[in-house]
């Protein structure tokens, strides 16, 4: 195993020890910064404003305005940093720290862009976790990533329509037209339909850019390392 991932795997064990939840209890997400407003629409059709400190569940449907970034941390220690205008829901999420064989993770990305960490879920089991986008599917080895969304028909200053996944570090598994590409650290993959394979590119110039608010700090700095992916909102 790569250093880097030993060393964030290891690091991961011990928060999960420290923060497992009884054996009864549901793996959710927790809402660690907010800047801006995110709103959820739970399973029973009732929607709401969340804050920080707010906790996710599997079946909620997260919804970001304009301007407004949202980072999430989850309780295997995995964080999502939800872009501007953007809509994800929480499929699935299951996690045990000591039973990594029932280990899921599986999220829908509608909308906009997120930036991923995974954290146990996707370094213990390369199957357990799973990202699904409008043209193809994301499993992860481990790794830090986005995922970026452009909707048709496009706009003549944003790159082609399509998903487009750059990777910082570890790998991500691309699924669409029947084929697997893998990506490594530094690579962009791009899907335009399910019906055909996923490329790998260059990073597209033109790819909307993310500037992080003032008001994530340090906190946001972090979790963005590999600044050359990042992307701003113009």
């Amino acid at each position: 195993m790569q250093a880097w991932k030993m060393r964030r795997v290891l690091w991961l064990l011990a928060a999960a020890a420290g923060l497992a939840a009884p054996q009864a209890a549901l793996a959710q997400a927790t809402v660690q910064h907010l800047s801006g407003t995110l709103s959820v629409r739970k399973a029973d059709g009732s929607v709401r404003l969340l804050a920080e400190r707010s906790r996710v569940e599997a079946g909620d449907v997260l919804t970001t305005e304009r301007e407004s970034y949202a980072l999430l941390r989850f309780d295997d220690g995995g964080q999502i940093t939800l872009r501007p205008s953007s809509q994800v829901r929480l499929d699935d999420y299951t996690f045990r720290a000591q039973e990594p064989q029932r280990d899921s993770f599986l999220m829908s990305l509608f909308k906009g862009g997120l930036r991923a960490v995974t954290g146990l879920v996707g370094h213990r089991r390369a199957d357990s976790y799973r990202m699904q986008t409008a043209t193809a599917t994301i499993g992860v080895r481990g790794t830090d990533f986005n995922a970026i969304y452009i909707a048709p028909p496009g706009a003549p200053d944003l790159p082609p329509p399509g998903v487009y996944v750059p990777v910082a570090e570890g790998l991500v598994a691309f699924f669409a037209g029947g084929v697997e590409q893998i990506l490594g650290a530094g690579q962009t993959g791009f899907s335009v339909s399910f019906d055909q394979p996923p490329v790998i590119i260059p990073l597209p110039p033109n790819l909307p850019r993310v500037a992080p608010p003032a008001t994530f700090g340090q906190i946001f700095s972090t979790i963005n390392a590999g600044g050359a992916i990042e992307c701003e909102i113009r």
